[in-house]
This record gives C-alpha cells, structure tokens and sequence, in this order.
C-alpha cells in the first residue's frame, strides 16, 4: 500500500468490504507481445483483494494494455503491489500484502521465479551490484522488527537481514550505499540510515516522515512529509545531505503546516515535488524554496503515483472511491500542459520505465 498514513489505517477497511475482486477488471492484454519502450504502471488494487496488475502503455504506438503480468501468466499477480524495478535482465515487483516478489522477462513479462519467503510486509526495492534489496515493516503494531533483506540477484537466495529503524520506506542505491527512508509505518518516523554492502553505518536525522530520497550534483535530498493533521499537524520539509560527510547540510522548511511535499524526484539539473495538486521545481543550486509552481495537475483526482522521464511529468489518478480503474495523466514538463491520458488499473501508486 502507499505510505500515507491516513489512507492505510482509514480505507482498508473500505475496501475490502466495497470492492469485489472482479468488480471493475480489465481485460488481459491486447497488443503487442512483447512490452518495450513504453511506461509501466504499477496498480497497487485494493487491500486483501488480490488484484494488483501491471499496464503498459507505449503511447508512440498507440497500445494500452491492461493486467498484463496475469494475461501472459495466467495467473494473478498478488495482492497490494508497492513497487516494481528493473535490473540487468530481470523485472522485480514487490507485493505487500501477499508477502512475494514476483520476478519476471521485462520484455515478456513471462515469470522467472517467485520469492516467497523472508519477507514481512515488504515495501520498496533498490540493486547494488549482485544483491537486492527490500524494505520490510515487519509486524506493523512491533516498533522493533523491522528489517531490510537482501537477496542473492542471480539465484534469488537470502543473503542476510539488516535489522533498521521502524518504518523502512523508500529506498536508493548511489555510489556503493544504499540510502533508507524511515517514514515510520503505522507510525511515524524521521530516519536516513546509510547501508553499506550488509551493514548499517550511519543513521542521519531529517524532518518527520521521509518519504522520498533523490541524489544529484552531489547531494541527497530527502523529502519529509511532515506529521498529518490527526497526529499534530507539522510543515514538511526537504533536506540536502552532503554525500562525502552524510550530514544535513541544509533544512529547506515550508512555511504552512499545511503544506506536506510528495512524489519527490530530480531530472536535469532540477528537484520537482508536488503540494496537493500543483508541481513545483527548484534547482539544486538554489537557496529556498520556490512559492510558485511550475504547473498544476487539476485533471488527477487523487494523486497516488508521479515521476518524471526524459521531459515529461507522469501523474497517476486513484478514483474518488479508491475502488475504481485510475488514470494516467502525461504533461509536457517545460509548459505544464497535458499531452495524454490513459486509463488504468486500480489505484495506480507508480510509473515505471525500463531504460
């Protein structure tokens, strides 16, 4: 499931009572064989439901196709998918609910292998080298059993867990370390912790509630959240680590506490975020933050997914009642203006691209 807090303790209970496991399906591929040089949309599905699904959309050549791991497989592909990751000649997608990693052909989307085992609530994946690794919550009332796995990429065998802070989130791989965002899982949390090969060598703190982490021009940048409204409602912030001395080097705060940054990511030169349902952009050499958007994102509903690639910002719409098919939006990023939209399966949390 996403990471906002809210949505995890208030709708699960929704949707697994509204939504049917059939209720609003799509139907298996029709297209191309094989899937390549187009966007990959992770659709989370509905808690307990079973029905978390891939979409691919290739808008050069005009296919959509929905539900695709399933379609190829025959089977389903699991239940609350939070992630998905290419690596060498592998896809990963991480499935929370049903505690699996299914590892598939990225251009078939044939399945290789399943990991079935030594995952606890799994969250976020990243790669160094020849090892995987995967945030885990664990038991998400027990502050203490948290933990992030590593796996053999070649064989898919447990290489060892590496116990962290509470809550493992978002996840980064950069020049030999792996970078964790602890946004504290049922709770809440304000945790880097910096692993290197299988050992955890430094915890640095940054503003309440990671949730996400980009390096560029020499620095990390975390993105906090901030505590919610039912929990003290605090200002999110963004924080810029020194990757040589991994210490904060400076604490961008935002004003309003009601102001709480997501969907953090960097691309030429230049740190975007979102505020509701507007995009903002900064550069890495700038001094404050920007208090005007670049541009908004009326068209989505909900936003539950967002990147950016190759000049184009991608936002992904959850429908009003989480229970429904999404959409994906596509704008332009230099005038902000929308250049396409595709539907999608349900709760559509992530875009991907195999580049």
């Amino acid at each position: 499931m996403h990471s906002k807090h809210l949505i995890y303790f208030c709708l699960c209970a929704l949707l697994f009572s509204a939504c049917d496991n059939n209720d609003d399906s799509l139907p298996d591929p029709e297209g191309p064989v094989t899937f390549e040089n187009g966007i990959f949309v992770l659709n989370e599905g509905n808690f307990q439901q079973g029905n978390s699904s891939v979409t691919y959309v290739d808008p050069a050549a005009g296919v959509v196709s929905h539900n695709i791991f399933e379609g190829v497989n025959k089977v389903p592909m699991g239940d609350t998918a939070t992630d998905l990751a290419f690596f060498e000649d592998h896809g990963f997608i991480v499935l929370n609910v049903s505690n699996t990693i299914e590892i598939v052909d990225p251009v078939t989307f044939e399945s290789i292998a399943t990991i079935d085992s030594d995952l606890h609530n799994p969250r976020k994946i990243a790669f160094s080298e020849r090892m995987l690794y995967v945030t885990n919550w664990g038991e998400g009332s027990d502050t203490t059993d948290d933990y992030v796995a590593v796996f053999d990429t070649q064989n898919f065998e447990l290489l060892t867990k590496i116990p962290v802070a509470e809550g493992p989130e978002d996840i980064l791989s950069f020049n030999g370390n792996i970078f964790v965002a602890h946004g504290g899982g049922w709770n809440f949390n304000n945790k880097i912790s910096v692993i290197t090969g299988t050992e955890v060598n430094k915890v640095i703190e940054v503003g309440e509630v990671p949730n996400g982490i980009a390096a560029a021009d020499g620095s990390l940048w975390v993105s906090s959240a901030g505590l919610p409204d039912y929990a003290g409602e605090t200002a999110g912030s963004i924080s810029k680590i020194d990757l040589g001395s991994l210490t904060v080097e400076k604490t961008f705060s935002f004003p309003d506490a009601g102001q709480h940054p997501a969907n953090m990511s960097h691309y030429n030169g230049d740190i975007y975020f979102t505020l509701r349902d507007e995009v903002f952009s900064f550069s890495t050499s700038a001094s404050e933050l920007p208090t005007i958007s670049a541009f908004p994102i009326e068209e989505v509903a909900y936003l539950y997914g967002f990147n950016i690639h190759e000049g184009k910002a991608y936002a992904a719409s959850a429908s009003p009642d989480f229970t429904g098919n999404g959409k994906l939006f596509i704008y332009d990023l230099a005038g902000g203006n929308l250049v396409g939209q595709y539907d999608t399966g349900i709760n559509p949390n992530g875009i991907f691209f195999n580049d």
